[in-house]
This record gives C-alpha cells, sequence and structure tokens, in this order.
C-alpha cells in the first residue's frame, strides 16, 4: 500500500519524497508482532521468543533504547500531537519524537490492507504525517530534525500477522530531513521498485537513530548500522560506525574474558575469528588508519570487526545448546528407568523393598555430583546451565534408590512390553493429535476396541453409548473444517443457553437423585450465568451482583462435596454430585460449544464404563487372574493410562482449545471478572481445562474397582506415556520463525508436561472426593433397590 503504483496511495508523502529524502524497505524478524517490532527498532536486538508464551504480554528484563540514549523523549498516540504540545520542546537538544499510529494496524486488522475502507484510513493517516511534519518544522524552524516513518511488522492481504511471509516480514521505511542522505532518483523523483530499493534489517534502525542524534547505540544493541544513510561527511560516518563496533565489541569482550577466565578454556572450542588481543588493536588500528586519511580502509575495518562481534556473540551465546540437549535427554531417560522400577515393584505380588538411598554407590553419586558441580563453577558456568547439566546426577541417584535389593539392573517384567506399552500409546497421541489430526480416528478405534465385547451382548444402552460415540467422532472430525461450524444460524451465546438447559435436563434424564438444595443451588447459578451472557452480548457489561454469584457457586461447588454425606455412602452417588458441579463451572467458563461438547463427552464416558462392566459381568474371574498376573496386571495399567489421555485431549479439543496454537479468548472469565487480567483469565482457564478430567477420573475411581486399588501404577503409565510425548515435542521447540510456529511447539511441549500435574491434581481431588465410599458391586441387588428407592433427602449436610 506505501510503495504500490508510485506512492499514489499516499500522495502527501510523494511530495516530500519529491524534494527530499529516501525510501527503502526494513525486514523485520518473525514473529511479526507489536512488541518484537519495537524492540528491535529502538533496543537493537530480537525479543527472545519465549514470550510468545504469554502473548508479548509481560515485559522482559531491563534494556537499553534509543529512548534512554537520547536527552529527552516525549511519545505520543497520533491524534494528541498539536502546535501546544510541540512548541514547549522546542529548545530541548538531542530529543527522540515519537509518534505511535495504532490505526493503521485496527483498520487493516478490521476491513483488510486492500479493502476501499482501509485505503481511506490510509489516507487520512499519511495526511496527518504530512501535517505533523510541517508542524515541526513550523515551530522549531531550524532544519535540525530528521523524520523515520517506518512500522513494526508487516500484513497480509486478510489482515493478519505473525508469520514470516514477505508481506508480513517486509515494512516501509521512509527517512528525510537533517542528516538524511537521499538517494539517485530519477528526473520525476519516481518511488524506486522492488528490483533496486535499498533493504536494511529492522534492528539497524536503533544505531542508525542513534548515529541521526549524535549519540552511541543502546548498549545491548546487536546490529551493524547500515551504511550509506547519512548525509555526512565520511569522517563522521566512520566515526558513528565506529562507536557501534565499540559498543558491539564490549558485549564480545564480556563474553571472552568470562570464557577464557574458565578453567578448561584451553582445551574447549572456542571462536577462533576474535579473541581479546585482536579486540584491544582495534581502536588503535582505527585511528592510525584515520590519521592516514585512509577513511575507506577505515570504514571497511570497522565493518570486519563489527560482524566478526556479531558472529562471536552468537557463538557464545548458543555455546551450551548441545551439552544442555544431552542433559536434558539423559534426564528424561533416567527419569522414565525410575518410573518403571517403580512400575515393575507394584505389579508383584509380593513387594520387594527398595535399596534407598543409604547406599555406597548413593554416595559415589553425590561425589561425582560435588566434583561437576566444582568443575562446572570453575567453568564460569550460569546457575541455571548449571542446574540442567547436574540433572541427570540427581535423577541416577533417585533412580539407583529405586532399584530394588536383590535383582540389581535387570528390570523384572521384559523391557520390551514397556517400550511398546509407552512408545505405542505416545505415538499414536502425537500422531493422531498433534501432526495428522486425526483425533476422531484415534478415539473411535480405541473406544470400540475397548469395549469390543459389548458388540456380542447388545442391549438398549449399548446403543446409546454407540450413538453417543458415533456423535463425538463427527465433532472431532468437524474440528479440521472449523468454518463448517461458523456457518450454522446458532449464535455462541444460544448454544451456551442450550448447554445450561442440558446441565440441569442431563442430570434428570440420567436419572440422577440430588438433594434439593443441590438443584437449586446449581439452578440458581445458571441462571445466574445466563443473565450475565445476555447482560454482556447486549452492553458488554455484567452487574456485580452476577460476578458475586458465581464466585459464591464456585466455593459451593467444591467445598459441597466434601461435607455432603451420603446415607448410602455409595461412591456412585459422590460422582453424580461431583459431575452436577463440574459442569456447572464449565458452562459458567465457555462461551461456545465448550459446555455442550464436554457433557456429551462425559455421558459417554461413564455410560461407556458402564457397558464395558456390564460386558464383563460374567467374567469375575479376570480380577482375580490379573492380580496374580503381573503382565497382564501391566497391560491393564497402560490401558487405563491411555485411555485417561485420550479422554483428555479428545475433552480439550471439543471444549475450544485448539491443539494448534493453544490461544484464549479473553472473554473466558467474562461471568467472573469485568476486566482482562492475565492471571485470572488464565488461572479460570486451567481449571476449565482441569474440571473434564476430574469427572473422568473420578468415574474410574468411582466405577472400576481395579483402577480405585492400583491408581499409583496407573498413574505412573501415564507418566511414562505423557513425557514420552513431552521428549518428542522437546526436540521440536524453536527459537527463530513465524509466531504460529513458535508458539505451537513451545504450546505442544508445555501442555505435554502440564497434563501430568493436572492429572495429578485430579487423582488427589478424587480421592478426597470419594473417601470413605463403598463401590456398587456386580449382581449387588440389595444395594440397587436401596439406591432406586432413596428419597430424595439421601444426602445430607
Amino acid at each position: 500500500t506505501f510503495l504500490a503504483n508510485n506512492g499514489s496511495d499516499v500522495p502527501d508523502l510523494r511530495d516530500i519524497f519529491r524534494k527530499q529524502g529516501r525510501i527503502g524497505i526494513s525486514r523485520t524478524c518473525a514473529p511479526t508482532m507489536t512488541r518484537p517490532g519495537h524492540i528491535a527498532i529502538f533496543g537493537g536486538f530480537d525479543e527472545d521468543p519465549a514470550a510468545a508464551l504469554v502473548n508479548f504480554r509481560y515485559n522482559p528484563s531491563k534494556f537499553d533504547t534509543v529512548f534512554n540514549r537520547s536527552r529527552n523523549t516525549i511519545g505520543w498516540a497520533h491524534r494528541n500531537v498539536n502546535g501546544d504540545n510541540v512548541r514547549e520542546f522546542r529548545h530541548l537538544k538531542s530529543v527522540v519524537f515519537f509518534v505511535y499510529l495504532g490505526d493503521m494496524d485496527i483498520a487493516a486488522h478490521r476491513f483488510k490492507p486492500l479493502s476501499k475502507k482501509f485505503n481511506k484510513k490510509l489516507q487520512y493517516t499519511q495526511r496527518g504525517i504530512r501535517t505533523t511534519y510541517e508542524l515541526f518544522e513550523r515551530v522549531f524552524n531550524d532544519s535540525r530534525t530528521a523524520y523515520l516513518l517506518t512500522s513494526d511488522h508487516g500484513m497480509s492481504d486478510e489482515g493478519i500477522h505473525g508469520g514470516g511471509s514477505a508481506l508480513e516480514v517486509e515494512t516501509p521505511l521512509f527517512m528525510w530531513g537533517a542528516g538524511v542522505n537521499r538517494e539517485q532518483t530519477d528526473s520525476e523523483a519516481n518511488f524506486p521498485g522492488k528490483s533496486n530499493i535499498s533493504e536494511l534489517d529492522q534492528t539497524q534502525l536503533a544505531p542508525l537513530m542513534s548515529a541521526l542524534i549524535g549519540l552511541p547505540p543502546p548498549m545491548n544493541n546487536l546490529a551493524l548500522m547500515p551504511v550509506g544513510y547519512l548525509n555526512v561527511s565520511a569522517e563522521y560516518e566512520v566515526m558513528a560506525l565506529h562507536l557501534n563496533v565499540l559498543q558491539l565489541m564490549c558485549q564480545a569482550e564480556v563474553l571472552i574474558q568470562r570464557f577464557e577466565s574458565a578453567i578448561f578454556f584451553k582445551w574447549l572450542p572456542k571462536f577462533m575469528d576474535l579473541d581479546l588481543e585482536q579486540i584491544n588493536q582495534y581502536a588503535s588500528k582505527l585511528i592510525a588508519l584515520k590519521a592516514q586519511g585512509n577513511i575507506k580502509e577505515a570504514m571497511e575495518t570497522c565493518q570486519k570487526f563489527g560482524k566478526s562481534a556479531q558472529k562471536c556473540l552468537a557463538y557464545y551465546h548458543n555455546y551450551y545448546f548441545l551439552p544442555l540437549m544431552v542433559a536434558t535427554t539423559l534426564s528424561y531417560l533416567i527419569w522414565f528407568y525410575c518410573l518403571i522400577l517403580q512400575l515393575n515393584r507394584l505389579c508383584k505380588e509380593e513387594k520387594e523393598e527398595r535399596k534407598g538411598f543409604a547406599t555406597f554407590s548413593t554416595l559415589i553419586l553425590v561425589l561425582l555430583g560435588i566434583v561437576f558441580l566444582i568443575l562446572f563453577r570453575l567453568q564460569n558456568v550460569s546457575h541455571i546451565n548449571t542446574f540442567y547439566l547436574l540433572l541427570p546426577v540427581g535423577m541416577l541417584i533417585m533412580a539407583q534408590a529405586e532399584r530394588p535389593t536383590k535383582s540389581g539392573w535387570t528390570m523384572t517384567l521384559t523391557p520390551i512390553w514397556h517400550f511398546s506399552c509407552i512408545l505405542l500409546p505416545a505415538g499414536l497421541l502425537i500422531l493422531m493429535t498433534f501432526v495428522y489430526r486425526h483425533l476422531w480416528l484415534l478415539y473411535a478405534v480405541s473406544v470400540l476396541l475397548n469395549n469390543r465385547r459389548a458388540f456380542l451382548r447388545r442391549s438398549l444402552k449399548f446403543f446409546i453409548w454407540l450413538a453417543l460415540v458415533s456423535l463425538l467422532c463427527g465433532m472431532l472430525f468437524l474440528l479440521n473444517f472449523k468454518t463448517v461450524l461458523k456457518r450454522l444460524p446458532l449464535k455462541n451465546y444460544h448454544v451456551l443457553y442450550i448447554s445450561m438447559l442440558l446441565a440441569i435436563f442431563r442430570p434428570l434424564i440420567l436419572g440422577h437423585r440430588h438433594d434439593p438444595r443441590v438443584w437449586a443451588v446449581n439452578s440458581m447459578a445458571l441462571i445466574a450465568g445466563a443473565i450475565g451472557v445476555y447482560q454482556y452480548e447486549v452492553k458488554e457489561k455484567v452487574s456485580v451482583y452476577i460476578y458475586a454469584a458465581t464466585w459464591s457457586f464456585l466455593l459451593f461447588a467444591f467445598l459441597s462435596i466434601r461435607y455432603f454425606e451420603r446415607t448410602t455412602s455409595m461412591a456412585r452417588r459422590k460422582l453424580e454430585l461431583i459431575t452436577i458441579n463440574m459442569v456447572t463451572i464449565i458452562t459458567l467458563l465457555s462461551t461456545s460449544w465448550g459446555s455442550l461438547n464436554v457433557q456429551i463427552v462425559i455421558t459417554e464416558f461413564v455410560l461407556g464404563l458402564q457397558v464395558y462392566e456390564d460386558s464383563r459381568r460374567s467374567k469375575e474371574v479376570e480380577d482375580l487372574e490379573v492380580e496374580h498376573d503381573p503382565l497382564k496386571s501391566l497391560k491393564r495399567f497402560y490401558r487405563y493410562a491411555f485411555m485417561t489421555l485420550l479422554y483428555f485431549y479428545v475433552a480439550f479439543s471439543l471444549a475450544g482449545h485448539w491443539l494448534s496454537t493453544f490461544l484464549f479468548k479473553s472473554t473466558t472469565a467474562r461471568l467472573f471478572y469485568p476486566h482482562f487480567s492475565l492471571y485470572l483469565s488464565g488461572s479460570l482457564l486451567i481449571l476449565k481445562i482441569f474440571l473434564p478430567s476430574l469427572i473422568v477420573i473420578s468415574a474410574l475411581y468411582a466405577m472400576v474397582p481395579f483402577f480405585r486399588k492400583n491408581t499409583r501404577a496407573i498413574l505412573i503409565c501415564v507418566f511414562l506415556i505423557s513425557d514420552a510425548m513431552g521428549l518428542y515435542m522437546y526436540y521440536f521447540v524453536r527459537n527463530r520463525g513465524t509466531w504460529p510456529t513458535i508458539r505451537k511447539f513451545l504450546d505442544q511441549a508445555l501442555l505435554t508436561h502440564a497434563v501430568n500435574f493436572m492429572l495429578l491434581g485430579c487423582v488427589c481431588l478424587a480421592k478426597i472426593f470419594l473417601a470413605n465410599t463403598a463401590m456398587e458391586k456386580p449382581g449387588n441387588t440389595n444395594v440397587r433397590s436401596t439406591r432406586r428407592n432413596s428419597s430424595t433427602e439421601d444426602t445430607r449436610i
């Protein structure tokens, strides 16, 4: 839009260019977002991509900028620049004025860059730029102001940015005014074409702006000033570049000194193109060349040493990359070994004793760790790097303590079973969930194989369950075609109202019985939520009474489970209470289809457990066989672990959390807090992700005796499968690239590790909620009769 049609879209700026200035392209670095762009322009370096995890909302560590280098800095939003607030600064020297044109970004997102409405906004903005330029020239009236117009990022034709396409990476650069060198133009001063336009990196603007105001570049700058952009003498340009190179040399000198002060530096790899002696000789060499009048050679020397300093900084910044990768991989593998040792012991009828920590081998490993710690400190390794490099030793001490006293290092159960039971589920989850996005196929095959015996004993319950499985498969399949859901005539809040009705009628349809107070409190909470959603949709403002109601219910939902005692003390009754309370919370935290989908998942899972148990009722001998066969126990541990993880990802996907980019809407907490808060919204989002798994694990704990008895072993299998996925994801985390790519791999690595903590928390809560409850035994007609005849008063506080 800036360079097109010889600048016809920006006629006022074209008029300025006909008289003065130069036009070029500033190339930013993906992820192409606002804050990384500002840091690159004014700080001279690319931001740590790990900031993508918090959507660039938190400030990085303190760093130097062009603003700090100048004596004064004044910043305005575009509409606040006028004669009065400019005139008061006309006597200042070495000052930076920053005018932020945020309306262009908003217009491009809203209207798309090629639309007529965007062009109208562009006309308004470029006219305002010329007006501001003329205002500054009138107020200062000394021809000593330099002007620089650029953008923090580009924009695709669809109105999005963050990626690494040419439209997103390339931004316009227009410089004019004092000190700006004008490139040779044709007689009509036409805009340069793509073939002959000058290009520079966005980070190079920081040293360039510093040179324009006659000050050194920011001390954290990593860029080299571009040559030929200053309308100054050759001596001044060499001096400006010299200050830039000295600033880069100072950073390189610190890293080299730190490395050479280490005890083993003579035997370790080092950067060969730059050393302390060359750094010390640089300044005197340049002064000698200037004294001899060899300005061209002095310029070449500056550029040579500047590029060497940049390479040196990059080399030492990534110096421990490979050792850290190896140490982390070893830590994973030793962790797997430690968990497998625990699992082997739990599979046996007679539990073997652990060696524990009071052994000679532990002493040797501790001494080895102390020796490594001393060596790393003598090597000047940073504290965080030291921790990760020593982590394998600590993990090995734990694994050694888990070894049985008799069998040494050999695993009692065959390793091939462990590897197949870990790698196969982990590989299937990675391929079908993250790579090929066919979670529906993995889900369908898994649940149908798990309940394959039910096909021989078909019943009404079986066909209802099969219908729910088919429905969920279809919904998971549609996640690959998000536009289909958008075409439905239902609005998001309409779907949410249906979810609220289902949250109350689902327990009635399934025959759940609750204390009247439970029905009343859940109903009132959902009614308050419906009113709050209506207020938000109409006014974008929710009443304070709604916030009070939702927070009060959040407390009630958890506290009531522990303090409601069942007269029958049946686990299934407690499960029903857990389910209705947690589903209500999920509904209050949903913005569209999430609650409806999760309720279907929960219903299918519980019904599937009942179908599975019904198909096994004539095979009660199986449980006794499994108890006496370690290999059968092991297979069953891994099966329940895989199903737990599978339903976590199914509920996660259907709740609206896309696995490709783990973003969430700020409206998640709209019924709990009036403003956006990253901490609060993020915490409530984690709660929303957590609750479906809490219901799933509570159902297993309440309905499956094998799960209740072997929760620890099954949880270890969950850790093994999920950590295998995490190790795979770890190798794909990237430091550079498009914003969606960086976020995708960071989020996936984070998710595969966070699921362990979530499921561990679910197990702990399920044990607390279902403590002192009895399980219904197959064929116990007395218990079943008691459940049918119990009144609605069977819950008591």
